[in-house]
């Protein structure tokens, strides 16, 4: 999926053990209504995203504003390619900034 013009991995479910524990990425928490719309809920960048998502203290925020599933997509932005906790935060800022979701702060 494209957010903000930039691929993304998933849809995962937020509770899914798939996602890896240390690797470095931005996600984007999804509520996809139970008429097919996607809203974005949430944005956030990590440098061990799966342990982020897992016990992420913003949680109750998604569930509150989801009518309907909860997903997390995932841009891995890993130092090996370049990336830095810099660039995460600048996808994340970008993605906040188009979205305005109402979970998390700009």
């Amino acid at each position: 999926m494209k957010i903000s013009g930039v691929d993304f991995k998933g849809p995962y479910d937020v509770d899914s053990t798939v996602i890896p524990r240390d690797r470095a990425a931005v996600y984007v928490i999804i509520c996809r209504k139970t008429n097919g719309e996607n809203l974005v809920i949430d944005v956030g960048e990590s440098g061990e995203v799966g342990l982020r998502i897992s016990t992420h203290t913003r949680r109750s925020c998604w569930e509150r504003n989801c009518s309907g599933t909860l997903y997390v997509y995932l841009r891995y932005m890993p130092t090996s390619e370049g990336h830095d906790a810099a660039s995460r935060r600048a996808l994340e800022a970008k993605i906040r900034r188009e979205y305005n979701p109402p979970c998390g702060k700009i």
